[in-house]
């Protein structure tokens, strides 16, 4: 099982959904689950991003309830859904001139760091390692970064305490 699978499969469970809900802001007397967000939307976040999303990221936010998400964690624009936060292609384009070009935000910090997919090493499945971006230290033109993951759902899973 993929380390996305094993992700997906904790945030399921009730006590975690539970602390995810309240950390995303959800009303406990929400009881409708959104739907998945489909390929189609993912496709146009693609389209926006000019790259292709790994795989990992895909699976997440096609087949799991952005109220269930990490916190911080950019999800994928549909008109109607609430995402609990920004989307991840309006974000990237937000931050034109703050990050490099080759990484894509997909969770901010609170401390106003970013963790990105590096587009610039995709593994033989289409995944991007996990980077660290300081915004202390780091720029657009900044090139070397702390590898904090090898791929989404590794990174989700250390999250997690896993």
């Amino acid at each position: 099982m993929d380390a996305i699978d094993r992700y997906i499969q904790r945030i399921c469970e009730s006590e975690l959904q539970a602390a995810r809900r309240a950390l995303n802001a959800v009303a406990p007397d929400d009881p409708e689950d959104q739907p998945p967000t489909r390929e189609a939307d993912v496709a146009a976040a693609e389209a926006s991003l000019g790259i292709a999303l790994p795989p990992s990221y895909r699976k997440l936010v096609t087949t799991t309830d952005p109220k269930d998400k990490e916190y911080g964690l950019y999800w994928v624009w549909v008109e109607g859904l609430d995402t609990y936060g920004d989307d991840i292609a309006s974000y990237a384009k937000r931050c034109g001139g703050i990050l490099p070009r080759f990484l894509i935000p997909v969770l901010g910090s609170d401390d106003g760091d970013e963790y990105c997919f590096d587009t610039r090493a995709a593994d033989a499945r289409g995944e991007y390692p996990i980077v660290h971006f300081n915004h202390a230290i780091h720029d657009e033109d900044s090139v070397d970064f702390e590898i904090v993951s090898r791929n989404l759902g590794e990174f989700l899973l250390n999250s997690l305490g896993a």
